[in-house]
């Protein structure tokens, strides 16, 4: 048979049909196919679908009267089917009347307009799930069975629209789980938590979600190296790890395997989703008695209020703890501190709000007993805060090991005073491990003890990449490993120069330009500590055009006016050499 203009005929169908299985017919066109499904119990009789730009259609026939009962014909984009008016929408037809329905179910729970559209245009999972389940009871005729025997013929012939609004209403999330996905909140994560959160009223969730995207704002975060903190608190931090505490560092070790890293923080985009998806219970705190008291709170004590973000998002169990039973009790602890310093501590290290009062007190003690006066224990909570959550046992450890390097109290109080980080290090993978790289190079008993006194920094050096690379370095340039340990034990910040900015350019300034040997630097390594352009250059060629001969120490250890008066002949010197480095 022929078609002419837009007539469609059987003849432009071909098939191919396997008994009980599903058979697909396709038109010579690219029009439409179809497909028919074998019903037992109806010898003959198929169940076809034709889909024409998404469109369906479905009813029953007779097999052998397809030609006579299926006329199809075009009608702008949709195709209809003469005596057989059910049909479905195109797939994005269906998705905008799901979310419309959405909207409107989101209304009826009290969301406003704007914010129901917003919603429901931004949960394409949970509109799809909708759209599956209204399919799926369209083509079973399953209606009557899933709503029961009253209405259900009704339910079957409403409107598309009506329908998801029914499944929707059945859910029983009360619009939770759009919502969740609305924010970001994974979809594997929203049905346990759309449970969990079941008894809020979602214009709650909405007004507490509003709140803490206005903490949470990437504005605050701006120029904050939070990442860094994170990674440095999760490296130090070596307190008892109490459920609160555990649960923030598996926080963290979550967003770090996932992609973008604890680098997110910087920014804080997508953070919202993944601090719910963590901690959930935030969401059932209440506005007036926990979250609006905890910032005012946190600001009222000096945190300033672009840093509050921050710190509540570094340790988010503070979020869930009681202003006056918990966090207030820890801050009267460092009364003895100056608030700014107290507030500078809470900033780099937010788990400091989590820190039993007891704990915290010990930790206090142990500080005190080293002889430190208060101003050393303000700088310490300003910017070593990490050690005042150190373990009693850990600090103890500390105190253990510098004794047993023949140190008394006094001077442990002052390498407190000088590196603070020193007492939050590991004993074992840390202290040990340089003083035992020192022990090897030659330098022990006395000398180690005077190298601890004058330069303690080192203790917190990373041997592998910092210590070796420039003792090897000293050694590749003509130094003799005993040289290079009597350097160090006679000028032990020697350790702390680096080889490109210091060694490199000074030992070739020495051989090269003033052409001396390598060796006057072992018995003056001081020489390393003087400015190369400001000091040494000025000098050496002072002494060069008067054609004069000292040695380094001679040269770079007087002070400007001796230096005038002993080589230039003048009681002052017009233009001072400084000897900043």
């Amino acid at each position: 048979m022929a078609t002419s203009g837009r007539m469609l005929t059987c003849s432009l169908l071909r098939f191919h049909e396997r008994d009980g299985q599903f058979i697909r017919y396709t038109v010579a066109t690219d029009w439409c196919t179809a497909k028919a499904e074998q019903k037992p119990q109806q010898t003959g009789a198929k169940i076809c679908r034709f889909f024409s730009f998404g469109h369906v259609a479905n009813w029953s026939l007779n097999f052998n009267a397809l030609k006579s009962s299926v006329k199809p014909y075009s009608h702008g984009r949709k195709w209809h089917c003469l005596g057989e008016h059910a049909m479905h929408d195109s797939p994005a037809d269906d998705m905008q009347d799901a979310q419309g329905a959405v909207a409107q179910l989101l209304q009826e729970l009290g969301v406003s307009k704007e914010d129901a559209v917003g919603i429901s245009s931004k949960a394409p999972v949970y509109i799809r799930e909708l759209v599956d389940a209204v399919h799926e009871l369209d083509d079973a005729h399953l209606w009557s069975s899933w709503q029961g025997e009253s209405g259900g013929s009704a339910i079957e012939h409403d409107t598309f629209r009506n329908k998801i609004l029914q499944i929707a209403r059945t859910k029983r999330d009360m619009g939770i789980f759009p919502f969740l996905e609305s924010i970001g909140v994974n979809p594997l994560s929203t049905r346990h938590i759309s449970r969990y959160l079941s008894a809020e009223p979602l214009t709650c969730l909405i007004q507490k979600i509003d709140f803490f995207k206005e903490l949470f704002s990437p504005a605050n975060f701006e120029g904050r190296n939070i990442s860094y903190m994170v990674r440095r608190m999760m490296m130090q931090l070596s307190v008892s790890a109490d459920d609160n505490l555990q649960q923030s560092l598996s926080f963290f070790e979550k967003m770090e395997a996932k992609r973008g890293g604890l680098t997110v923080l910087d920014s804080g985009d997508g953070i919202l989703a993944r601090l719910i998806e963590s901690f959930p219970k935030i969401l059932l705190q209440s506005m007036d008695k926990n979250l609006k008291p905890a910032v005012d709170f946190l600001e009222s004590t000096g945190v300033p209020k672009g840093c509050v973000g921050m710190v509540l998002l570094c340790f988010p169990p503070a979020i869930l703890y009681d202003i006056g039973a918990d966090i207030q009790p820890r801050i009267r602890t460092l009364k003895k501190v100056p608030k700014k310093n107290v507030v500078r501590g809470i900033t780099r290290c937010p788990q400091l709000l989590g820190y039993s009062p007891d704990k915290l007190k010990l930790v206090l003690n142990q500080i005190n007993s080293l002889g430190i006066e208060s101003k050393t224990l303000a700088r310490i909570t300003a910017f070593s805060p990490q050690l005042l959550l150190r373990r009693s046992q850990d600090f103890i450890k500390v105190v253990s090991f510098m004794e047993d390097l023949g140190l008394n109290t006094k001077t442990m109080g002052k390498i407190l005073d000088r590196c603070p980080e020193i007492y939050a290090s590991n004993v074992e993978f840390t202290l040990r491990r340089k003083v035992e790289f020192l022990v090897e190079l030659g330098i022990h008993d006395l000398r180690l003890q005077r190298v601890l006194q004058k330069y303690p920094e080192f203790l917190v050096m990373d041997v592998d990449r910092t210590l070796k690379p420039r003792i090897e370095y000293l050694e590749h340039a003509g130094f003799s490993k005993e040289n290079v340990a009597f350097m160090i034990s006679g000028f032990p910040p020697l350790l702390g120069y680096s080889v490109e900015e210091v060694f490199r350019p000074k030992i070739e300034y020495l051989v090269n330009d003033m052409g001396k040997s390598i060796k006057e630097a072992v018995t003056y390594p001081r020489y390393f500590s003087y400015s190369l352009e400001k000091k040494i250059k000025p000098r050496f060629r002072i002494l060069q055009n008067r054609k004069i001969q000292v040695d380094l120490k001679t040269m770079l250890s007087k002070g400007d006016d001796e230096f005038a008066e002993d080589f230039l002949g003048v009681s002052r010197m017009l233009v001072p050499l400084t000897n900043d480095f």
